[in-house]
């Protein structure tokens, strides 16, 4: 518990620090921590019968997220968005170059890769924005999004320590209980209840809203990173943080609920 303690406080206190000291620092951090997920991902499957090309998927992946930041940053326009389709018609055609047993089955994983990875990693970003948030705060957010993640993280690996009995989805993943998943909920609901009062730009009712989404999504987050791992028979995504595994299982919940925040942000609180 004290490695997972302080590994997981080093990983909150970049995270959050990166947030403070403003989008270029944010965006940068975040590349570090994007490839590391996709190297973690790539060697995942290299223990698979289905290999995917290392240089190629972690290229394909960074050069997806800098041309998000380069317009995000406002040196291009929207029109060079349509650059990652290119990207994606590269990792088609270069399977065409790749000795491979399962050329389809890799070419569906490296896409895979990029939607699950990528997306979410690109999408955070949009949230420092005013033009791509509908004018609310980039700090607010942000902050509000990985205090609700992190605690639901937490309390409901505390809360399935002390009381977990029923087994929320055993066939993936056999140590997750109701008892754990309820526990961490409601730590997030009182939590986004607190930051109505810290960042007025939303309401309780909105802030609970957007907590709900963060732990419906994030668990199913954490479950889909479960099933990846239970199907290539790994216990960890990697090693990178004593007492959590890898970089992935420290995302896994972040990179299913960022795309449904963000929704959530441009569908209901528009």
């Amino acid at each position: 518990m004290l490695t997972r303690t302080f590994s997981g406080a080093i990983y909150i206190i970049l995270m959050l620090g990166s947030v403070i000291l403003g989008p270029y620092v944010f965006g940068a951090v975040q590349l570090v921590f994007l490839f590391l997920c996709l190297l973690e991902f790539q060697k995942m499957y290299n223990t698979a019968e289905v290999s995917i090309g290392k240089t190629s998927f972690i290229l394909s992946g960074i050069l997806s997220y800098f041309i998000v930041l380069l317009f995000l940053w406002d040196v291009w326009g929207i029109q060079y968005l349509l650059l990652i389709i290119l990207i994606v018609f590269k990792i088609i055609i270069g399977e065409l170059y790749r000795e491979n047993k399962y050329p389809i089955a890799s070419i569906g994983i490296e896409i895979l890769g990029l939607i699950y990875i990528v997306l979410p990693f690109s999408l955070l970003n949009f949230f420092f924005y005013p033009e791509m948030n509908y004018g609310f705060p980039s700090g607010s957010l942000l902050v509000g999004f990985f205090i609700v993640i992190w605690g639901n993280d937490t309390f409901a690996y505390l809360s399935g320590m002390a009381f977990g009995k029923h087994k929320l989805f055993e066939r993936i993943s056999p140590k997750k209980t109701w008892e754990g998943t309820f526990g961490g909920a409601l730590f997030s609901i009182i939590a986004a209840i607190v930051l109505s009062f810290f960042f007025k730009e939303l309401n309780a009712f909105e802030w609970i809203g957007f907590a709900l989404t963060i732990i419906i999504f994030g668990t199913f987050g954490d479950l889909f990173e479960s099933l990846i791992k239970r199907t290539l028979g790994l216990k960890d995504s990697g090693n990178i943080m004593p007492g959590h595994g890898g970089i992935l299982d420290r995302f896994d919940s972040i990179l299913m609920a960022a795309p449904f925040a963000y929704i959530y942000i441009v569908f209901v609180l528009n």
